[in-house]
């Protein structure tokens, strides 16, 4: 909340959900505050709207984005099944909206108010047919200050949703950190037009859906004078006329995937991953969000021991930075993928993107975060067990070795 309020947030909706709302409820507790120390200070403002289901919440969202608002949601896995449709319509008409995802244990209703990372994948392709989205996931809650302030600047310069994942550990937990420092996050808006700078064409109309070498149009807000434009969930050519043309289909469907060869370019490496630890480490562990601290912890004590990890940490997901991961894992003598769902969803992402397998797959489902000992156990016993285990399943039970693919 407080890293969306230094972002420059106007405008925020929310249908109640589990862990997602307590973001909102402070928002909305804090829709006045002051902009700097002092008794001259000016006041921000930000509006919060509870709305009736989480499609009128993505809807309403992208309305005000188009409007001028740095616009947002906060919801939670059952709630973002039911924003689908409505992204793909912000997706289709390059609408700068931000969805903050607050992931739970799934499917249906799942455990609420459980901790869980099940839904990484869901969040790369919900929405039908393709469009780029940017998807980022904070680790602890110093990331999620920066990167929710980082995800209007990444929307609005590249026009897209970009998707911010936390989770219910992040979501419910204290922790203490050195002041936050705004200065990092200076606000940028992108292509934004005032009304003299439209650009006419010569006379001709405005079009917003430009095509452009970075696959980023100058965009106008609705209601500006001389910006005559059109918004539909069909496929349309440069002012948004619906359009059924091949040759126009290609043209707009590169234009918009363009984007993300563009952010991968802009973004800088320090916002799309972290890197803990020796270079030349026996083994290298992989993960994402809040397996963070623990797996931080645990180094300590493995590196206490004589046993030399490191740990690769991805924080933008999409777009992937296949250089940066394939150079790290390329090199890497043993590969731990560490995080908390069924499957291993990071790990497949790894291999899609870069063709590498993780030779041992750490994971934990139960609800329950993972902790400092959890992860020294099972990388002590894989490091130094012969026949170790391709697979450790964590649980309260027991922990569950699978030896074999």
């Amino acid at each position: 909340a407080l890293g969306k309020l230094a972002g420059g947030c106007t405008f925020q909706t929310y249908y109640p959900i589990t862990p997602a709302s307590d973001e909102s409820v402070y928002l909305e507790a804090h829709e006045t505050f002051k902009l700097t120390d002092g008794a001259d200070s000016q006041e921000g403002s930000i509006v919060v709207v509870q709305t009736e289901d989480e499609i009128a919440a993505i809807t309403m969202a992208t309305g005000a984005a188009l409007a001028g608002a740095r616009a947002a949601t906060a919801t939670s896995g059952p709630g973002f099944s039911l924003m689908a449709e409505g992204m793909g319509w912000a997706g289709m008409n390059e609408v700068p909206v931000v969805i903050t995802i607050y992931s739970r244990g799934g499917p249906a209703t799942g455990l609420p108010t459980r901790h869980e990372q099940g839904d990484l994948l869901f969040a790369l392709h919900a929405a039908h047919g393709e469009f780029p989205r940017l998807v980022l996931a904070s680790g602890d809650m110093e990331e999620a200050f920066y990167d929710a302030a980082r995800a209007f600047n990444y929307a609005e310069q590249f026009q897209t949703p970009v998707i911010h994942l936390v989770d219910k550990a992040l979501a419910n937990s204290t922790q203490t950190f050195p002041i936050f420092d705004t200065r990092r996050v200076p606000i940028n808006r992108g292509k934004l037009l005032a009304q003299d700078e439209l650009v006419t064409n010569g006379g001709g109309p405005y079009r917003r859906f430009a095509f452009a070498e970075d696959g980023v149009s100058p965009r106008a807000l609705l209601g500006t004078p001389g910006a005559v434009f059109w918004n539909t969930g069909d496929e349309h050519d440069e002012v948004g006329h619906i359009s059924e043309d091949p040759e126009n289909r290609d043209l707009m469907m590169e234009k918009r995937m363009r984007k993300l060869e563009t952010a991968a370019e802009v973004i800088p490496l320090e916002e799309k991953v972290n890197f803990f630890g020796p270079k030349d480490a026996e083994a290298t562990i992989v993960s994402w969000g809040t397996p963070k601290g623990a797996i931080l912890d645990a180094l300590d004590l493995l590196e206490a021991e004589g046993l030399k990890v490191n740990f690769l940490q991805v924080r933008l997901i999409n777009p992937f930075p296949v250089g940066y991961v394939t150079h790290v894992l390329s090199r890497a003598k043993l590969k731990i993928d560490i995080e908390m769902n069924y499957s291993g969803q990071f790990a497949s992402l790894v291999r899609q993107h870069t063709g590498i397998a993780m030779d041992h797959l750490v994971v934990k489902y139960n609800g329950r975060p993972i902790s400092r000992d959890e992860v020294y156990e099972s990388v002590k016993m894989i490091m130094t067990n012969s026949d170790s285990p391709q697979r450790v399943e964590l649980s309260t039970r027991k922990v569950v070795l699978h030896h074999g693919a």
